[in-house]
């Protein structure tokens, strides 16, 4: 069922919102205690399905309820999966937009990987983080990490940032436009916000709507070009221009394994040529090499939005 619902879009506060589908709570619950033996019933009692709800002013697309969100248990359950907290690609690109004798911010920072790379570069670095065994960790590396959130820290510090920047972070809020309008308040006129998201369109969310931490209660938003490209018509934010991942190495079996699951109810044999020969059981280096030029233009898992505060 579709039409307009009294459901507020959590980017421009608007009812001006369609439901689009719905997923089983039960798979959802299934997919996190088989792939990370994690319970998560507790987050949908009462509840048979999650919906999915499109924002059409801004095209962004969101979970429902928002009770579903994580609370910082599960965190501290997937913090122990090996490469939760590392750098990433986004890290390496995002990298040269920092200059020294800045002073930036980190929302989510984890125990500060980031942050200490550009503190090695001489730029001045503040960072929140909930999870406490994080924060504990970059305290004692000699880190600049508070135990504190944005709506607090804006409170105290109103335009004393040159960048304020999160990674892998807006795809876990609710409250999307206090988030945004707190992390705008601390930036100094000019400055920018480097945000970092999952690209759930295509390859997250078409072809694999139960990928496990794509999912509440680990995520609650669906992000896209578009949709990073509204926000700037409902806050004080110029967009730079947005960068979208190529799809990595690491990424091809998956990809190539999700064409031929779509193609089988079309085309049997092609589905059959795909499995035979791109799916890369055993690896072999021209198969990756066919692998690689055929998703030379296949956008991958994350998206890199630029944006600065503009003069009132």
């Amino acid at each position: 069922m579709t039409g307009i619902t009294p459901i507020k879009s959590p980017v421009s506060k608007s009812g001006n919102v369609i439901l689009e589908e719905e997923l089983s709570c039960q798979l959802i619950i299934d997919a996190y205690k088989r792939d990370y033996g994690i319970d998560v019933s507790e987050y949908f009692t009462g509840i048979d399905n999650v919906k999915i709800y499109k924002c059409l002013d801004t095209k962004y697309r969101f979970y429902f309820p928002f009770s579903l969100a994580g609370k910082s248990n599960i965190y501290e359950e997937l913090q122990k999966m090996p490469g939760y907290y590392e750098l990433r690609l986004e890290h390496q690109i995002a990298e040269s937009f920092f200059t020294p004798n800045e002073s930036v911010l980190e929302i989510g920072c984890g125990h500060g990987l980031f942050i200490e790379k550009l503190q090695a570069k001489g730029i001045s670095c503040t960072g929140l983080e909930f999870n406490q065994a994080a924060v504990k960790v970059g305290i004692e590396k000699g880190l600049n990490i508070l135990s504190q959130d944005i709506f607090e820290h804006s409170k105290e510090h109103g335009g004393s940032y040159d960048i304020v920047y999160f990674f892998q972070v807006l795809e876990h809020i609710t409250q999307v436009n206090e988030f945004l309008q707190a992390c705008i308040d601390v930036l100094k006129v000019g400055g920018k916000l480097i945000v970092g998201v999952p690209n759930s369109n295509p390859f997250l969310y078409k072809y694999d709507k139960y990928h496990t931490l794509n999912l509440p209660p680990h995520h609650m938003g669906l992000w896209d070009t578009t949709a990073l490209a509204n926000l700037q018509n409902f806050f004080s934010l110029r967009l730079n221009g947005v960068l979208v991942e190529p799809l990595q190495d690491c990424d091809y079996d998956r990809y190539f394994k999700l064409q031929a699951q779509q193609l089988k109810s079309q085309s049997k044999l092609s589905s059959m040529i795909i499995e035979t020969f791109l799916v890369d059981l055993r690896p072999t280096r021209i198969r990756r090499q066919l692998q690689k030029f055929i998703t030379k233009w296949v956008p991958g898992r994350n998206l890199l939005a630029v944006y600065h505060k503009p003069a009132e």
